[in-house]
C-alpha cells in the first residue's frame, strides 16, 4: 500500500476523488433537505421543480466552456476554481428568503459545480495507462456514489440539531477548504511535467516507446501539426473529429436519457418517500442513499469488468446498464404506501447499480481518451455532460408535472415510468457507438465471431 501511495498518479487520483466527493456531498444535500426547505419557504410542487431546474440549467450551460477552460488553463486551475466557487455559493444559499432567491442561487451554484467533472476526468485520462484506466476512473467515480449515501447522515442531523436547514448549508460550505489545500499540494496537469514522477512511473503511464518518440510541448491535440509536437500519449485530433464525431453525439443523447432518469429519480426520492410512501424524513432520505450504494457497487464492478473480463472494452457495460435500469425503475413504479422497506431498497439498489453502468456514470473518460485522445477529453466531455445536464434540468419540472395529486396524496408512478423508458433509449444509443478496442460496434464485434 505504501508503494502505491508513493506513486504520483495515485496521489493525483486521490485528490481528484476528494474534490468529486465534496462536490457531490454539496450537491445532494439540497435533495436530502428538500422537505424541510419546501416547508420553510412555502414552496409548491411546481416551484420546487423550478428551483431544481435552475441548478441543472446552470450546470448544463457551462459544460462547453468548462471543457475548453480545462484544456486551456489546465485541470489543476479548473478544479481549484470549481471547488472555491461552489463553496462560496453554498454559503450564500443559506441566506435566501424565498423560492425565487433560492432558484437564482441554485443557478449560480450549478454554474460553479459544472467545472469539476471535466477537470477530474482529464486528470484520470492523462495520468493512467489504457490497461488500468477503467479501474482508476471507476475509483474516481465512487466519490459521486459515496457522498450521497452519507449526505442524509451529515446534512439532516445538522439541520435537526440547529433547528434549521440553513446551518447545514453553512457548515458544508467549509468542506471545500481542505480540498483546495490538497489540490495545491498534489495536483500537476501532466505527469511528464512533474519533477516528483520517476522515470519508471512515466514508463508505466506512457510506455517506453512513447516516451522515446515524443517530447512535444503542445498540449492541445487540435493545434499540433506533427505527432512530435505533442506530449507522450497524445495524437493529433482536429476539432472536427471531436465535435462531429458520431460517438460523441450518441454519448450526448445517451447522457441526456441517463441523467434525466438518474437525477429525476434521486432528486425527488426523499420527497417521494415522505409524500407517497409516508416515511419519516430520515428514512425517506435513505432511499436515495440506497440508489447511490447500488451505484457505488456498480461503478467498481463495471470498471473491473471493463478492464479484465471485457478486455478494456467500454460499451458492453453501458448496453447492459440501460436495460436493467429500465426494469428496476418500472418495478418501483408499482410501490405504494405500506410497501416493504426491504423491497423498496432492493429495487432502488438495482436501479442505482445499473444506472451507474451508463456513459455518464462511468468509463466516459477512458472511452473518450481512447476513441479520441486524452488531451481532447475536456472539450469532448463538455459536450457529453451538456447532454446529461440538459436531461437533468428537464427532469425536474417534468417530474413535477408528472406527479398526480390523488386523495391519498401525490402519486409518482407516471414519472417512474418515464424514467424506465429513458433506460431503453439509453440502450439504443449505446448500440450505435464504436468500441475503440475493436473499431466497430460491440454488437458488430459479437456478430463477427469476436474477431479483433
Amino acid at each position: 500500500m505504501q508503494a502505491i501511495l508513493s506513486q504520483r498518479r495515485y496521489q493525483v487520483l486521490g485528490t481528484a476523488w476528494l474534490a468529486w466527493f465534496v462536490n457531490y456531498l454539496d450537491r445532494t444535500k439540497t435533495a436530502a433537505l428538500l422537505p424541510l426547505i419546501i416547508v420553510s419557504l412555502g414552496m409548491t410542487t411546481k416551484q420546487t421543480g423550478l428551483v431544481l431546474f435552475w441548478f441543472f440549467l446552470g450546470y448544463a450551460s457551462v459544460q462547453p466552456f468548462a471543457g475548453f477552460l480545462t484544456d486551456l488553463v489546465g485541470p489543476k486551475r479548473a478544479l481549484a476554481l470549481a471547488v472555491g466557487a461552489f463553496s462560496v455559493f453554498t454559503w450564500t444559499m443559506a441566506l435566501v428568503g424565498n423560492w425565487q432567491e433560492l432558484a437564482l442561487r441554485n443557478l449560480l451554484f450549478g454554474i460553479a459545480q459544472g467545472f469539476e467533472v471535466t477537470a477530474g476526468s482529464r486528470l484520470t485520462a492523462t495520468w493512467f495507462p489504457v490497461a488500468t484506466r477503467g479501474r482508476a476512473f471507476a475509483f474516481h467515480q465512487t466519490a459521486y456514489t459515496i457522498a450521497p449515501i452519507l449526505v442524509p447522515f451529515v446534512a439532516v442531523p445538522i439541520a435537526q440539531a440547529t433547528g434549521s436547514w440553513r446551518w447545514s448549508f453553512m457548515v458544508i460550505a467549509f468542506f471545500g477548504l481542505p480540498v483546495l489545500a490538497a489540490i495545491d499540494r498534489f495536483i500537476v496537469d501532466r505527469p511528464e511535467r512533474d519533477p516528483r514522477v520517476t522515470r519508471a512511473e512515466l514508463g508505466v503511464i506512457f510506455g517506453e516507446d512513447e516516451l522515446r518518440k515524443k517530447r512535444g510541448e503542445i498540449t492541445d491535440p487540435a493545434r499540433a501539426h506533427a505527432a512530435e509536437e505533442l506530449p507522450p500519449g497524445e495524437r493529433i485530433t482536429p476539432y472536427a473529429e471531436i465535435f462531429l464525431n458520431r460517438n460523441v453525439m450518441l454519448m450526448f443523447l445517451a447522457s441526456f436519457f441517463s441523467l434525466l432518469a438518474s437525477w429525476g429519480l434521486t432528486t425527488w426520492l426523499p420527497t417521494y418517500g415522505v409524500q407517497q410512501l409516508k416515511l419519516p424524513l430520515l428514512v425517506a432520505g435513505t432511499l436515495a442513499s440506497v440508489v447511490y450504494l447500488g451505484a457505488l457497487c456498480g461503478v467498481v464492478t463495471g470498471g473491473i469488468l471493463s478492464d479484465t473480463v471485457f478486455g478494456t472494452k467500454r460499451t458492453p457495460i453501458w448496453l447492459l446498464g440501460g436495460l436493467v435500469m429500465a426494469a428496476a425503475i418500472l418495478w418501483a413504479s408499482t410501490f405504494r404506501q405500506g410497501v416493504s422497506l426491504v423491497t423498496a431498497y432492493a429495487a432502488f439498489f438495482i436501479a442505482g447499480f445499473s444506472g451507474s453502468w451508463a456513459p455518464t456514470g462511468q468509463l466516459f473518460a477512458p472511452y473518450l481518451a481512447e476513441i479520441l485522445t486524452p488531451g481532447a477529453v475536456g472539450r469532448s466531455l463538455g459536450v457529453v455532460v451538456l447532454g446529461g445536464m440538459a436531461g437533468s434540468a428537464v427532469a425536474q419540472p417534468l417530474t413535477a408535472a408528472l406527479v398526480v395529486q390523488t386523495p391519498g396524496g401525490p402519486d409518482f408512478s407516471h414519472a417512474f415510468e418515464v424514467f424506465a423508458l429513458c433506460g431503453v433509449l439509453l440502450f439504443l444509443c449505446c448500440v450505435g457507438m464504436i468500441e475503440p478496442r475493436v473499431r466497430r460496434t460491440y454488437l458488430g464485434y459479437l456478430l463477427s465471431g469476436r474477431k479483433e
